[in-house]
């Protein structure tokens, strides 16, 4: 049964959410990657 005393709060959900995005938009950009895909044009004819 899990304890009810457990909770975690919301900004450190927030937190982990911000730095794994943060992580794999780095990791991506060191390889020589792109974060706007070349598809994106039909969804998105501003960028």
């Amino acid at each position: 049964m899990a304890d009810s005393g457990s909770n975690v709060p919301f900004w450190w959900i927030l937190l982990f959410v911000l730095l794994a995005l943060g992580a794999g938009a780095g990791i991506v950009l060191a390889v020589g990657g792109s974060l706007v895909s070349s598809g994106a044009g039909a969804l998105l004819p501003l960028l």
